[in-house]
């Protein structure tokens, strides 16, 4: 009877969306009772659509849903909770999950596992349509899409999935920024989140996009197409797999470490080269090298450093590794990004020890990330392992075969993980994707647009059905995340693709209902994955409530209103720059300040300087372009709102850019609530300079 119902997201411990017409979607005829009513189904273009009436937020419910062609079968659907359900998509930061975060955000457990001690006192409410009050566990719930694609059409149904509650022992599971965000949303309305998790990492935009949201790129519907046919793609598949598999079984086979075992402590290291490390290899003079190079250090602790708890932190490293120490092998990770954090088992000992890692390089980018934690330590001693190593060449080869990606290819992943999760009823979405799509910026304006507009059409046709889904908003919200920094800090370049990808995004504002999660501070030059999480889900809670409950906040940021030029009798010229979203003011913040809100305590945590009348802390820097190149020139905040900017010594002035780069090494302006001034390209007219 359990396959009548064609969608997991139907399944204990469910959350639906409240106040909400709510669709059952079945194979066969059903009767479904729910709340002391009885529904019947009705054919509906091939299938059976029971429509269940509005719920208010509260639970546990019990749905039960009895075949008319067998009465004696029947499904029971358990602990059913009603209140805000959101779609949570986009790649792999959305995706990064809360176990990621668990050395820097160790209270989330701690206050869920504090809370649940007291899990017995909370009040459930059946029918009532109301929820306690109470202190306890937040009720957030996710229930993550299975990672599937197909090209052919889009999906009536999700192939498999589970709804996890949030307690100690499932939270990290959770993607870290839908989990912030939804217990911001908790803490506020004290009723139930639903988290429908369907992100996927590395995935570009036209991935999630249907055929219909991709008719004017005609070229990327048919490059998704060529993928219908399962023989195709497992050709594909076989092809890729065999070429890396020969390509890694050569180089394990030809590596000289691994015949030699110079993992062993005993291996005299003397004669290995130095290098410094974090560092590319690329310093070593190892330009674009392919294959395998050993590291190796001694180092010394002292008697008193307890090893039962030591940890191994190694930053990221490109692009394998295996580490040992004193020659047992403590951890491996199989590709670049992940955090390289091993525990040494009780391998320490008194004085001379040896560290280890055997280093995969796959393209010539090979090295171990700088700006990282890379060290060996105990809560109370740490061993710095920074410095000088000594490495050895063990196996060289050509660059490694690359893999193939079909959730890459336009189509597949909004057939199968987005389509059949638009016809429930949803709160919103909130969307955190844009890194994949570098490689060709300029579309992603474009793109981005028409895929927020398709699934709101699509959207909206499902609710529809539901006999006119009133309680379903008429525009599917839509709240995304702009793009944070990236490689090392660099000077404004007009042609950055994160830059023009962040600006594709500062247009999708346009439309109506949407927010925008500004994210230029929360970034890590170093790292693709970012941290910092928790901001990012407190600033798209911070935009949602802008839109949705028309809270007076400054969300996104202080973002351009006007702009006005003026000429001096002096014959200086000016350009004077006015912000909606200022708060109290404008603010300029050097790299090496800190920054928090007092105001907004879900923003940031430390203190933050308002604008200051002295002059050379009231400054940021642009950089303006003209006929001779690019100038930096410096901005004064002359009003809580308006930036000026003096042009009279810059011949023919042609755009003036802010924050525009991947890393943009000028990024010093903010308004009172710390929210960062969104980038800006201003195109300036002929003649408008000489005004």
């Amino acid at each position: 009877m359990a396959q009548v119902i064609n969608n997991r997201i139907l399944s204990d411990g469910m959350i639906m969306q409240r106040d909400c017409v709510f669709p059952v979607w079945t194979k066969t005829k059903v009767t479904v009772s729910f709340l002391g009513k009885t529904y019947e189904a009705v054919e509906t273009s091939g299938k059976w659509l029971v429509t269940l009436d509005p719920v208010k937020a509260g639970g546990p419910f019990t749905m039960e849903i009895v075949s008319d062609n067998d009465t004696s079968q029947s499904v029971i659907i358990n602990d059913i909770y009603a209140g805000d359900v959101w779609l949570c998509g986009g790649q792999s930061n959305m995706e990064m999950q809360m176990q990621r975060l668990r050395d820097d955000y160790g209270e989330e457990w701690e206050e869920l596992g504090f809370n649940e001690q007291g899990k017995e006192n909370t009040e459930q409410i059946t029918g009532k349509n109301s929820l306690t009050t109470d202190p306890c566990s937040p009720l957030i719930r996710e229930f993550r899409v299975p990672q599937k694609y197909d090209f052919c059409a889009p999906c009536d149904e999700i192939s498999g999935g589970r709804w996890l509650t949030a307690s100690v022992e499932t939270l990290h599971e959770f993607s870290g920024t839908a989990w912030f965000f939804a217990k911001k949303l908790y803490e506020k309305y004290r009723i139930p989140i639903g988290l429908i998790n369907t992100a996927w990492g590395g995935t570009p935009v036209e991935s999630w996009m249907s055929a219909e949201a991709l008719k004017d790129f005609p070229d990327k519907i048919a490059n998704g197409k060529q993928y219908t046919d399962p023989v195709v793609r497992d050709e594909i598949s076989k092809k890729t797999f065999k070429a890396i598999l020969e390509w890694e079984s050569r180089l394990k086979k030809e590596d000289a470490g691994l015949k030699e075992e110079w993992q062993n402590s005993a291996t005299d290291i003397s004669a290995w080269d130095d290098l410094s490390l974090p560092g590319d290899f690329a310093s070593a003079g190892l330009c674009a090298f392919c294959g395998v190079i050993w590291l190796a250090k001694d180092f010394d602790i002292k008697a008193d450093f307890p090893s039962k708890n030591a940890k191994v932190w190694l930053g990221t490293i490109v692009d394998a590794d295996t580490v040992f120490i004193n020659g047992v092998e403590i951890g491996n990770t199989t590709y670049r990004y992940p955090p390289r954090k091993y525990l040494p088992e009780n391998l320490l000992k008194h004085g001379k020890n040896r560290i280890v890692i055997r280093v995969t390089c796959n393209n010539g980018e090979g090295g171990v990330t700088c700006g990282k934690p890379f060290r060996i330590f105990t809560d109370n001693e740490t061993a710095e392992l920074s410095g000088t190593w000594k490495y050895r060449i063990a196996a060289e080869a050509s660059v490694r075969p690359q893999e193939f990606f079909f959730q890459r290819q336009p189509l597949g992943s909004y057939n199968a993980m987005i389509a059949p999760v638009l016809k429930f009823p949803l709160k919103g979405v909130i969307w955190y994707q844009g890194e994949s799509n570098d490689s060709y910026p300029y579309d992603y304006d474009k793109l981005f647009v028409s895929m927020i507009n398709d699934w709101r059409k699509k959207y909206s046709e499902q609710q529809s059905v539901c006999r006119n889904n009133t309680g379903a908003s008429d525009i599917l919200p839509f709240f995304f995340v702009q793009l944070p920094i990236w490689k090392v800090a660099s000077d404004n370049d007009e042609n950055s693709s994160w830059a023009i990808i962040r600006d594709a995004q500062i247009k999708a504002l346009s439309l109506p209902v949407t927010g925008m999660a500004a994210a230029l501070d929360l970034g890590e030059w170093n790292d693709l994955h970012p941290i910092n999480k928790k901001d990012v889900g407190y600033r798209l809670f911070f935009a949602s409530e802008n839109i949705l409950a028309d809270a007076i906040n400054t969300s996104p940021g202080p973002i351009i209103r006007e702009i006005k030029y003026e000429k001096t009798a002096e014959n200086n010229r000016r350009i004077y720059i006015s912000f909606d979203n200022y708060g109290q003011g404008l603010c300029v913040l050097g790299e090496s300040s800190v920054i928090s809100i007092t105001t907004n305590a879900f923003l940031r945590t430390s203190e933050i300087n308002l604008p200051s009348d002295e002059e050379d802390e009231n400054k940021a820097y642009v950089s303006v372009i003209c006929t001779e190149g690019q100038e930096r020139l410096p901005a004064e905040i002359t009003g809580t709102d308006v930036l000026c900017i003096d042009l009279s010594s810059v011949k023919n002035p042609q755009k003036i850019l802010y924050a525009w780069a991947d890393n943009p090494r000028d990024r010093q302006l903010f308004n009172s609530e710390g929210l960062p001034v969104i980038p800006f390209k201003i195109e300036i007219k002929k003649g408008e300079e000489n005004v």
